[in-house]
């Protein structure tokens, strides 16, 4: 298991990073938001995986 391999760095950044910032603004955002935070989030999230 080689911890300096990109799949781990994703695994760090999404657990660490992407996760949290998105539950804290999803929690705080107004109910009319949520639906498009999820969508942005979903957005970004994918694009950040499919490396092109």
């Amino acid at each position: 298991m080689v911890f300096s391999d990109p799949f781990f760095l994703f695994l760090f950044l999404f657990l660490f990073l992407f996760l949290p910032l998105f539950l804290v603004a999803y929690l705080l955002a107004p109910q009319a938001l949520k639906n498009g935070l999820l969508l942005l989030a979903s957005l970004i999230f994918y694009a950040w995986g499919e490396q092109v």
